[in-house]
């Protein structure tokens, strides 16, 4: 069900300190990379994926880490590692879809971080997840459609904490970064806006 369009960008209260970096929060297939990547480049901020920042430290891609070592000895690295990056300041940081489940990781980001949910379907995330390269572990599944949904409603309370939701379905990547450059606590900074 596609939310009503006063839903596209829903704003919870932010505060009026200095932001230093935007985290993006979300499911599989969301576009986190895509997007945080663009919103980096409009700000001229560094951009890291969480991900791709524990593969690069473990010197193998995040799905043969899962084989090997297991999913929960995956999500210890990958909460040390967004423990480093999330001091640095001038970030835009797209995190795994399951990091904000982890313990205190929604809680870690302070008043100068804009926490940032990208709000897919599951049937959106499988369709975008099953044309992409990049192997997804935990839909390898006979009912990946089934195992979506139920992982998208165990941790949709936990990106739920963000400060705002921004709705995926039918917009471009650029879109949605623009939405979210059009967000009160980003106005001030200097953009290059592309889109």
């Amino acid at each position: 069900m596609k939310p009503a369009a006063a839903t596209v960008l829903e704003v919870m209260p932010l505060t009026e300190a200095p932001l230093r970096r935007v985290v993006i929060v979300g499911f599989m297939g969301a576009g986190k990379s895509t997007v945080g990547s663009l919103i980096a480049k409009a700000l001229g901020w560094d951009f890291i994926d969480l991900d791709t920042e524990v593969a690069r430290e473990r010197g193998l891609p995040v799905d043969e880490i899962i084989r090997r070592r297991g999913i929960e000895d995956f999500r210890a690295l990958e909460s040390d590692a967004g423990r480093r990056v999330l001091g640095r300041d001038r970030l835009v940081l797209a995190v795994g879809g399951g990091w904000a489940v982890g313990p205190g990781h929604m809680d870690a980001l302070d008043r100068h971080t804009l926490s940032v949910w990208l709000r897919v379907t599951p049937e959106t995330a499988v369709r975008r997840v099953s044309g992409s390269d990049t192997p997804r572990p935990l839909l390898d599944v006979p009912d990946p459609l089934a195992e979506a949904a139920t992982l998208l409603a165990e941790r949709s309370v936990h990106y739920e904490r963000s400060s705002i939701t921004i709705d995926t379905e039918g917009r471009t990547p650029e879109e949605v970064a623009l939405k979210i450059l059009e967000t009160p606590a980003l106005q001030g900074l200097d953009k290059e806006v592309s889109a």
